[in-house]
C-alpha cells in the first residue's frame, strides 16, 4: 500500500502542469468567444474546463501524498497544498458554471475565473519555491557566480566546491526542500549531514557518503543526483574527493595544497581571462586563412595573436608609403585587430580618420609619424586603448587633453613629443592608473636586440642589387658576412650599402655595448640570368597550398614564414618534379631550390633532389644527385635555399626532382605521420 501511495505521489511533477496550461487556454477561449454566442464555441469551452478540473484534483491528490514524503519547507507546504486546493474546487466550479448557466448567477462567472487564475500563479509560485528556492524567479545567476582569475588564490571551499553542490545538489537539498533530511547550502549544514548520517566522513577503506552515492550506477535509487537530472562531470567528481582528501577544508587556498599533476590542470581550467582581450576575443569570429593569406601576399603584415585564436596584430611599420587603401584592406576584420603597429611610417592626419574602424584596438604605436593633436581626436575613440605610443611625435599639450577620454589607458609613450613637462605632471596627477613613460631613450628600446632589418627590393637580381641595414634606434652598431659565416663583432661593420654582384648569402647581427648580441637575420640573394620560358609539375600540389602552379616555382618572389601567404607550393605525404623549359640554350652550372620546414607544423626541409637536362624535352640525362641528412630534432620554422651544382651543360630543358622525406620523422611528436614538403622557387644559373 506504501509502494503505492508513493508511486501515485511521484506522478505529481507530471500531473501539476496539466491545469496550469489547460486553464490558461481555456481562459483565452473565454476572452476571444465572449461576444459571440455560439453553442459550438461554447460546447468547446465546457470540454476544456472539464479537463481542466479533472486534471486539478489529480494534481492535487498526487500532491498532496507527495508532501507526505517529508523534506520540504512545513510553511510553504502548508501554503502550497490549501491555494491548490482552492485552484482544484474553484476549476470544478468553473466546469458547472459554465455547463449549468441557469442553475447559477452568470455574474459569478468571469470574477471567479479570475480568482482561479490568481490561484494558479499563487500555486506555481509556492510549488516552484519549495522545489527550486524562494528566490529562484528573481535571483541574479551572474553575480551568483565566481570568476577565478587566480586559482592559486582561490578558496577551495567558497569558490571551487561550493559552485559545484549550488549547480548539481542544492535544488534537492535546501531549507525549502530538505531531501534525506539534508541541507547543503552552508558549511554548518554540510557537517551536520543527513538522516543517513555524516557526508565527509568516511569510514577506512571507504568512501564518504557525498561520493558513494555519486559514484552509485544510475539505476540505483540512492544514485545522486537522480536520474534526469545534470549528473556531476568526472573533473567535478575529482575536485571533490581532492577537497575532502584534504579533511575537506573549508578555509584553505587552493595554492596551499597538495595537488597531483591532473588536479592541478582541472584547477588551471577553471581560471577565466577576465582582460579586455579576451573579452574581445569572445566576440568577434576566427578570420580565415584564405583573407590572411591574401593580405599577406607580399610578406606578413598581419599576424595571429596566438594559433587558434581570433585576434590579430597588423604590422605596417617603416612603411613609406603608406595610404587609406592600406587601412581599408584591413577593414574586413577590423575587430579582431588588437594591436596595429604604424611607427616609423608616413602615418598621419589625413590617414588617422580610418582608426575609426579599428574599435577594439588595446595597443597603438605611432613613434616617429606625421600626426599632431587633430588625430588624437580618434584617438580618444578607442575605448579599449590600453597602450599608445606618440614617441617623437608633434602631439602637444591640447592633444594630450584629448586622451583623457581612453579610461582603459594603461601605458602612454610621449618622451621626445611636444607635450611640456608640466602637462606631463599634471596627467599623470589625474591618471594615477596610467604609467606615463617618458625618462629616457633607454626606455623605448627592446630589452634585448632585435636582428637588424636588411632591406632590398627584391631577392632576386639579374646584374647587381643594392642592399642595406637598418636598426631602429641609435648606438647600435650591424654586422654582417657575405660567406655564409655567422657574423659576431669580429666581422665586417656595416657603414654604407653592399653592392652584390652574385648569389650571395647574406647574414648580420646587432650589437650594443653591454647587450648581448642579437640573433642573426639571413637572407639569401639570387642571381638569375636565366629565365624559363614555362614549367611543368609532374604531380598537382594539394589543394589548400597550390599558389599560381608551377608558376609559383619561377615568378622571382619568396614565400614567407607565413607559408598561406600564397607564394609556396605543398605536398602532403608526396614528393614532385618540375620541368622547366628555356627561352633559348643556355649553359647551367647551379640549379637553386628554396624550401621551407616548419615541424611543429609537419613541415620539413627535402630529404635529397635530382636533377635532369634534355635539349628536346623528350631524352633526359641525369646530370646530378644529392642527398640530404634527415633533420635532427627541431621546433624550428626557416626557409632557405639548396644550391645543386652541376656539371656545366648546355640545355634547353632542366627536369629538377625534389624528394620528400614522405613521414614525419620518429622524433616528431606524430611520428608516421604524412609530412608537408614546400618549394617556392626554382633559379638557374
Amino acid at each position: 500500500m506504501i509502494l503505492q501511495i508513493i508511486s501515485l505521489g511521484r506522478l505529481h511533477p507530471l500531473l501539476v502542469h496539466l491545469p496550469i496550461g489547460i486553464l490558461v487556454l481555456a481562459f483565452l477561449m473565454e476572452l476571444y468567444f465572449r461576444k459571440k454566442d455560439s453553442e459550438t464555441e461554447n460546447n468547446i469551452i465546457i470540454f476544456t474546463l472539464a479537463i481542466a478540473a479533472l486534471s486539478s484534483v489529480l494534481s492535487v491528490a498526487s500532491g498532496w501524498l507527495l508532501g507526505e514524503n517529508g523534506g520540504y519547507d512545513e510553511t510553504l507546504l502548508f501554503r502550497h497544498r490549501w491555494m491548490a486546493v482552492g485552484l482544484a474546487i474553484g476549476s470544478v466550479l468553473l466546469y458547472f458554471i459554465k455547463k449549468y448557466p441557469k442553475t447559477w448567477s452568470k455574474n459569478m462567472y468571469l470574477p471567479l475565473f479570475i480568482c482561479v487564475m490568481a490561484l494558479l500563479g499563487l500555486t506555481g509560485h509556492y510549488g516552484g519555491s519549495m522545489t527550486h528556492g524562494e528566490d529562484y524567479l528573481y535571483k541574479n545567476e551572474k553575480a551568483k557566480k565566481v570568476v577565478i582569475t587566480d586559482v592559486d588564490n582561490a578558496l577551495v571551499f567558497n569558490d571551487i566546491i561550493m559552485p559545484i553542490l549550488d549547480d548539481k545538489c542544492v535544488s534537492c537539498h535546501n531549507p525549502n526542500k530538505v531531501k534525506g533530511g539534508l541541507i547543503m547550502t552552508s558549511k554548518e549544514q554540510l557537517l551536520l549531514g543527513g538522516e543517513s548520517g555524516s557526508l565527509l566522513v568516511a569510514k577506512k577503506g571507504e568512501d564518504p557518503r557525498l561520493i558513494h552515492h555519486i559514484k552509485l550506477p544510475m539505476e540505483d535509487d540512492d544514485h545522486m543526483p537522480p536520474k534526469g537530472k545534470v549528473q556531476l562531470t568526472n573533473q567535478e567528481i575529482q575536485l571533490l574527493e581532492w577537497w575532502i582528501g584534504h579533511e575537506n577544508c573549508f578555509d584553505c587556498v587552493a595554492g596551499t595544497l597538495d595537488k597531483t599533476e591532473k588536479i592541478n590542470t582541472i584547477l588551471n581550467s577553471l581560471e577565466e581571462d577576465t582582460t579586455t582581450r579576451a573579452l574581445i576575443a569572445k566576440k568577434v569570429a576566427m578570420v580565415p586563412e584564405d583573407w590572411l593569406a591574401a593580405i599577406n601576399i607580399n610578406g606578413p603584415m598581419v599576424t595571429k595573436l596566438a594559433e587558434n585564436n581570433p585576434l590579430l596584430i597588423a604590422n605596417l611599420s617603416g612603411n613609406k608609403s603608406l595610404e587609406k587603401k592600406d587601412l581599408k584592406a584591413l577593414k574586413e576584420y577590423a575587430e579582431n585587430i588588437v594591436e596595429l603597429n604604424l611607427g616609423n611610417s608616413n602615418f598621419n592626419d589625413t590617414i588617422s580618420s580610418y582608426l575609426n574602424s579599428f574599435k577594439n584596438l588595446t595597443k597603438l604605436q605611432l613613434q616617429n609619424t606625421k600626426i599632431t593633436d587633430k588625430s588624437m581626436e580618434v584617438i580618444g575613440d578607442l575605448e579599449h586603448l590600453e597602450s599608445l605610443n606618440i614617441y617623437g611625435t608633434d602631439i602637444t599639450d591640447l592633444g594630450l587633453e584629448k586622451l583623457t577620454a581612453l579610461k582603459g589607458l594603461k601605458t602612454l609613450y610621449p618622451w621626445n613629443s611636444m607635450i611640456t613637462k608640466e602637462a606631463l605632471d599634471s596627467f599623470s596627477s589625474k591618471h594615477i592608473n596610467v604609467n606615463v613613460v617618458s625618462i629616457s631613450e633607454d626606455l623605448f628600446t627592446p630589452s634585448s636586440l632585435d636582428a637588424p632589418s636588411i632591406i632590398a627590393d627584391t631577392d632576386f637580381f639579374k646584374d647587381s642589387i643594392e642592399v642595406t641595414l637598418d636598426y631602429f634606434f641609435k648606438g647600435v652598431d650591424l654586422y654582417y658576412t657575405l660567406d655564409g659565416s655567422e657574423p659576431d663583432t669580429t666581422s665586417t661593420r656595416y657603414n654604407a650599402p653592399i653592392v652584390l654582384t652574385a648569389s650571395t648569402l647574406l647574414k648580420a647581427v646587432s650589437h650594443k655595448p653591454g647587450w648581448e648580441l642579437s640573433p642573426v637575420k639571413t637572407v639569401s640573394f639570387k642571381k638569375s640570368n636565366i629565365l624559363p620560358n614555362s614549367i611543368t609539375l609532374s604531380n598537382k600540389p594539394n589543394e589548400k597550398y597550390k599558389g599560381n602552379g608551377g608558376n609559383t616555382l619561377i615568378d622571382l618572389k619568396r614565400g614567407s614564414s607565413n607559408f598561406v601567404d600564397g607564394n609556396w607550393i605543398g605536398y602532403e605525404g608526396s614528393s614532385f618534379a618540375a620541368t622547366l623549359k628555356l627561352q633559348k640554350e643556355e649553359l647551367i652550372s647551379t640549379v637553386s631550390v628554396g624550401a621551407f620546414s616548419s615541424p611543429e607544423k609537419w613541415i620539413f626541409y627535402p630529404k635529397g633532389f635530382k636533377v635532369w637536362v634534355s635539349q628536346d624535352g623528350q631524352n633526359f640525362k641525369l646530370v646530378h644527385t644529392e642527398n640530404l641528412p634527415t633533420e635532427k630534432p627541431n621546433s624550428d620554422t626557416k626557409f632557405q635555399f639548396f644550391d645543386l651544382n652541376i656539371p656545366p651543360t648546355k640545355s634547353t630543358y632542366v627536369k629538377v626532382e625534389v624528394i620528400s622525406q614522405l613521414k614525419n620523422p620518429s622524433w616528431h611528436p606524430n611520428p608516421g605521420g604524412k609530412s608537408w614538403l614546400f618549394v617556392d622557387e626554382i633559379v638557374l644559373n
